[in-house]
Formats: C-alpha cells, sequence, structure tokens
C-alpha cells in the first residue's frame, strides 16, 4: 500500500521564484548554517535536480521577505551563484513566525545542544507571551500543566521519544 505525503500548503499559497537579494535571515536565527559535508551535500543535490523544497519567507514592511525555513538551502544557491530561489510567502506574525522556524528546524539531524537550547528559548518565550503568562511554573487551565510541562513535551516529541516510554522507565 502506497502512503503518500499530504500537502500542507494553503490552496491560495503558491510557489514563486523571488531574486535572492530580496531575501533576509531570520532575526536571531539560532542555528549556524555551515560550510561542511552536508553543506556540499546539499550544493550537489540542488545541481543535480534543482531547490526541491521552496523556502518559506514572510514579506516585511521594507520590502524584503525574511527567511522562515531554508537558511540552508539559500546559502546553497548562494555558493552556486543562483540569483532567484522557488518560495512559498506566508503572511504570519512575529510569534507564529518564530514558532514555525524553531519547528521547522528542529527537523534538522544535526543540531548542536546550543542551538537547541536557544531555540527552545525562543519558542518557550513566545508560548508564554500568546498565553499572558509570566512565569513557567503557572498553571494552564484548559489542559492542566505547567508551561515548562508543555515544552518539556514538545522537546520528547521533536526528538521522537514517546512520553509513554518515558513512564514507563
Amino acid at each position: 500500500m502506497e502512503v503518500r505525503k499530504e500537502d500542507q500548503r494553503d490552496p491560495d499559497e503558491k510557489v514563486v521564484e523571488i531574486e535572492i537579494e530580496r531575501l533576509r535571515d531570520f532575526k536571531n536565527h539560532p542555528f549556524k548554517v555551515q560550510a561542511d559535508s552536508q553543506m556540499k551535500e546539499l550544493q550537489e543535490s540542488i545541481k543535480k535536480y534543482g531547490i526541491l523544497n521552496p523556502l518559506i519567507v514572510r514579506p516585511r514592511p521594507e520590502g524584503f521577505y525574511e527567511i522562515i525555513s531554508g537558511h540552508r538551502r539559500k546559502y546553497a544557491a548562494q555558493q552556486l551563484k543562483y540569483t532567484k530561489v522557488p518560495v512559498i510567502i506566508r503572511y504570519m506574525l512575529e510569534e507564529d513566525a518564530i514558532i514555525s522556524m524553531v519547528d521547522a528546524n528542529l527537523q534538522r539531524e544535526r543540531i548542536s545542544p546550543s542551538e537547541k537550547a536557544f531555540a527552545y528559548k525562543m519558542k518557550y518565550d513566545v508560548l508564554k507571551r500568546k498565553a499572558g503568562r509570566r512565569k513557567c511554573s503557572q498553571v494552564d487551565y484548559l489542559t492542566g500543566k505547567k508551561s515548562v510541562e508543555v515544552i518539556s513535551e514538545e522537546c520528547q516529541y521533536s526528538e521522537g521519544r514517546n512520553s509513554s516510554k518515558r513512564e514507563s522507565i
């Protein structure tokens, strides 16, 4: 039986090509783009197949686009002398952009502990602001969980752990 991945895009979203010079890195992006062996592999893939997954960007009032997801693809394309890259333009509030940026990058295989910690801190701060909480020990009355418990569960989920495994230990 063939399992297909559903396209999660909004039906109104389209892939368009934008000049690289109009793209800017996400402010305080916690993940470093490194010219390592994985970057070489990405460059080889782009040379052979092109950029298969478009970057996710959001428009900024200053006239440029801020990268939510795709910093490594942009870097690889620049090294290959591309002038344009495929993007999906999403209109997002700052908080939603931070959460989306963190979640997209936590899927990567190699992330340093400091990058991961900074990313979770950014996400934690956003979730705290969205929920109107001042302290990590405050309880969300809908879920009955503290802010730190919510983040802890997300950390376990993103690392492929299951909370039932933890409880059985």
